[in-house]
């Protein structure tokens, strides 16, 4: 392990931040894009306001924003990429926001441990699927990432299924800083706090959609789509029985509105079984840094040398310059009216999930 941990130094002081944002449809999340500075798809981070619940002063770390692309148009994502749960290991009853049981400040990010004593065994071990360390044996002592969230999708619990503000239910001394309004403050959940918000967004049953997401900062990982009922209980029972087939298209999409059909890699989650849609698809866009290049081939051809730059076009540690735009299935059984979906990202890095509820409806055939 202190060969493993040596390793992970230098992961440790480039990346101590994550973050994603459902940018289409608009989700409940974004409901800060309305106030200032977001009001207009504005996201500098030297323009935010710094209140107890956030970290740093300008210009020392963050208060930074949920920086993103929407192709040609603005990217209104308030603070969406703030609303996710942290310090989540699988097999675990509940996530403990980086809070050890003796009261001391226990980073998820990255996570090299258990966090709660479980004992599952990871699910997810072919390096084919893997996003990070992906050249050691798995479930080795080198495997440091076997405990997180997308070690086995949907086996990591989560504060909330529409994500809490702040990551948990108390600010720590990291660079999550979620950023205190009247819409909302850090801990609140999503699926309480986060009024309904009508996108005018109407999908056929039967037919093959459009959603997307960006990355402001890369965890690696995967992730997946579902749908609940606007009148039911916006939790993991409802979402998991409502996963979202994926279609055969991944697209990226550039600020300039460039874009490039991609390889997908899909994974069916045991722990899923019995479900109905057990699919998951893994982060296409690899981790990389100043210290290495990417920890695995970029979908699109691009030229970076990690020795000036940590991120290229469509991979590295903060790709938020290029959008993921997923093809999905709404199933032919499903009736008529309001819905909730909810994007969950299950890290690899970290022991963190990412989380977003948009509303939209479904219309019969």
């Amino acid at each position: 392990w202190a060969a493993a941990r040596a390793g992970l130094m230098s992961v440790w002081v480039v990346m101590a931040l994550g973050h994603s944002s459902l940018l289409s449809p608009i989700p409940r999340n974004s409901i800060d894009n309305t106030l200032w500075p977001w009001k207009g798809g504005h996201w500098d981070g030297d323009l935010l306001p710094h209140n107890a619940s956030c970290e740093h002063k300008s210009g020392a770390g963050t208060c930074w924003a949920c920086t993103c692309t929407n192709g040609t148009e603005p990217c209104n994502a308030g603070q969406t990429c703030l609303w996710f749960s942290e310090g989540c290991s699988i097999g675990c009853e509940t996530c403990d926001g980086q809070k050890h049981p003796n009261g001391s400040l226990f980073p998820s990010n990255p996570n090299t441990r258990d966090r709660c004593g479980s004992g599952m065994t990871a699910t997810n071990n072919d390096p084919f699927y893997r996003t990070f360390n992906r050249d050691v044996q798995a479930l080795s002592d080198k495997d440091w990432t076997q405990w997180n969230p997308w070690r086995a999708p949907g086996a990591a619990p989560v504060y909330d299924s529409c994500g809490m503000a702040g990551g948990s239910p108390e600010w720590t001394a990291t660079q999550l800083s979620f950023i205190d309004t009247k819409n909302a403050k850090q801990g609140d959940v999503g699926s309480k706090v986060l009024p309904a918000m009508p996108t005018g967004v109407v999908w056929t049953a039967g037919s093959t959609v459009e959603a997307k997401w960006g990355i402001r900062a890369n965890h690696g990982g995967g992730y997946q789509y579902r749908l609940c009922p606007a009148n039911e209980t916006l939790d993991e029972a409802c979402f998991r029985q409502g996963a979202i087939p994926f279609g055969e298209h991944t697209t990226l999409e550039w600020t300039n509105g460039t874009r490039l059909s991609i390889e997908q890699r899909l994974l069916s989650s045991p722990v899923y079984k019995g479900m109905g849609n057990s699919t998951w698809k893994m982060n296409p866009l690899p981790y990389g840094h100043s210290g290495g290049p990417p920890n695995f081939d970029p979908p699109c051809h691009e030229t970076v040398d990690p020795k000036v730059n940590h991120t290229g076009l469509c991979s590295g540690q903060m790709p938020w310059d290029v959008a993921i735009i997923d093809e999905l299935i709404i199933p032919a059984s499903t009736p008529p009216g309001a819905y909730v979906l909810g994007f969950r990202w299950d890290c690899e890095e970290t022991a963190q999930i990412w989380l977003s509820c948009a509303d939209f409806e479904v219309a019969a055939p």
